[in-house]
């Protein structure tokens, strides 16, 4: 009798300690599939008794249920509710932006700074062959998991996409590339394609400032931004086949990784007899012009405005 007594004395602890909540502040606990649940609760130290954690290790049947995850323990959470929150898998997705118009290194330094994922990309991945998006991960998962869904992605697009220039796909992802770069609204990306696309069936040089500044970056000049910063005029000269202030046609590869946007209007340029443009970098506002003289133009009107402004805040 005072054994049965014992045990069920040993039973009703375990059961109140099971059921306790901890007071510790809401956290993450990591978990891989591979890890033993009493040893992460443990280094955790959220619970007093741990022993509901043992038993799940012991039970294959049920170990095999917790898929590897972050999983948030809440104050006041108990060992029963946690262990159901694990066993049903709620754990949190995390996600992580690439915006149009980065480069493969960019991508590549911004995966590498993020601390949750795990490895290293085996390969740097061709420049265009990424496709900016948003992209949702778990605790557990590898950069280069997300290089290749970046990269099927892209392919995938460019199957559901009907070609209907007489550029390969590597000229129209390189075009996209520079109409990325070069536009500042969406309304924009038809209108500068049919531009680039009117220079090249005329063998004009497209003479982007973008390509010059992808040029001197694979070049190590610089380290910046290679859609924001001001090229000056020397750097119209560096020799590069991306300087297309030199070279006639397209740059032998794509300048970052163009979205989707950029693409379509790759293939569908407006239909216009335009031939320059030009931006308004305070406003974003391009103007487009058939001739070189009313490009000029516009190009004085802007420096002149630029000027009257930068006057006026020095005052």
């Amino acid at each position: 009798m005072k054994f049965l007594y014992s045990v069920c004395g040993l039973l009703l602890l375990f059961v109140c300690s099971t059921f306790r909540q901890t007071d510790h502040l809401t956290h993450s606990v990591f978990v891989k599939n591979t890890d033993s649940l009493y040893s992460v609760m443990q280094l955790d130290k959220s619970f007093n008794n741990n022993i509901l954690f043992k038993i799940v290790d012991n039970i294959p049947e049920l170990r095999k249920r917790i898929p590897t995850g972050e999983y948030i323990l809440k104050r006041t959470e108990s060992t029963y509710s946690f262990l159901l929150k694990l066993m049903s898998g709620q754990f949190i997705r995390r996600k992580i932006t690439f915006p149009e118009g980065l480069t493969v290194y960019q991508i590549l330094e911004r995966l590498n700074q993020n601390t949750i994922l795990t490895g290293k990309v085996a390969k740097t991945p061709k420049e265009g062959s990424l496709m900016p998006d948003t992209y949702f991960y778990k605790f557990g998962d590898t950069r280069q998991n997300i290089i290749n869904r970046m990269k099927d992605e892209m392919t995938k697009f460019k199957t559901q996409t009907n070609n209907t220039t007489n550029l390969s796909w590597n000229e129209v992802i390189t075009l996209a590339s520079i109409i990325e770069l070069e536009a500042g609204h969406s309304k924009d990306h038809p209108l500068i394609s049919s531009v680039l696309h009117n220079r090249l069936k005329k063998g004009m040089r497209l003479e982007s400032d973008p390509t010059v500044i992808y040029a001197l970056t694979i070049n190590g000049a610089y380290k910046g931004s290679v859609d924001r910063k001001r090229i000056l005029h020397k750097d119209l000269f560096v020799k590069s086949p991306y300087n297309t202030y030199r070279n006639k046609g397209l740059p032998p590869t794509p300048i970052c990784c163009p979205g989707r946007a950029s693409i379509k209007a790759a293939i569908h340029p407006a239909n216009t007899s335009f031939l320059f443009f030009i931006a308004d970098l305070n406003t974003r506002e391009v103007f487009y012009s058939d001739t070189l003289k009313q490009h000029n133009k516009y190009r004085a009107e802007i420096k002149k405005r630029q000027s009257s402004t930068t006057q006026a805040s020095i005052k």
